[in-house]
């Protein structure tokens, strides 16, 4: 689950890595902004233009970007909620487990 998370936040990373457009014509973020929309509608996060960035943590490039601090702290949120919840489902399926041979165990006489 976690993993996905992170490899969505991989991916969109690197659609928000600007590359140079035929003719010179200077990219936009209008693109990134349909997609980040689509995943977090409501949130005003992505820049208008490219920006550095030399402060992003998951969204590192070498050239401008569409990705901003918020964005990512979008992501990281995403991601550990998606953690805590898949580590519930895990643990709630052990604590089952645990409970259920439990019950065997002590219903079962040990003949010595």
């Amino acid at each position: 689950m976690v993993a996905s998370s992170v490899h969505g936040a991989l991916l969109l990373g690197a659609l928000f890595q600007l590359f140079p457009l035929p003719g010179g014509h200077a990219p936009n973020c209008q693109e990134v902004r349909t997609a980040f929309h689509a995943l977090h509608p409501g949130s005003k996060w992505v820049p208008e233009n490219p920006v550095s960035g030399a402060d992003l943590q998951v969204c590192q490039t070498k050239g401008p970007t569409c990705c901003s601090k918020k964005m990512e702290e979008r992501y990281q949120v995403a991601a550990r909620s998606n953690m805590e919840s898949g580590l519930q489902v895990v643990s709630a399926h052990l604590k089952r487990l645990i409970i259920q041979n439990a019950a065997i165990f002590q219903g079962k006489q040990l003949i010595y």
